[in-house]
């Protein structure tokens, strides 16, 4: 079967602006008013674990907010 990588954690912000205050959350913890910008670090570790292995990946676009430098 195919497995799907669902986010374990989040990059928060309260804006979607370069100067936002961000912090790191549980999918399950976004506070209010803030917005889910990017993968947290479990998660981009999981899917780096995933795609070890991987020799070819196709992607369509980035995973998160790559404007600003609070999201590389």
């Amino acid at each position: 079967g195919k497995e799907i990588l669902l986010p374990e954690d989040i990059v928060v912000a309260d804006a979607f602006a370069p100067d936002a205050n961000t912090q790191i959350v549980a999918v399950d913890a976004i506070p209010d008013g803030w917005m889910g910008l990017d993968n947290g670090p479990a998660t981009t570790a999981a899917q780096a674990a995933a795609l070890a292995d991987c020799k070819t990946v196709i992607m369509n676009g980035p995973m998160g907010v790559f404007e600003f430098e609070a999201f590389n």
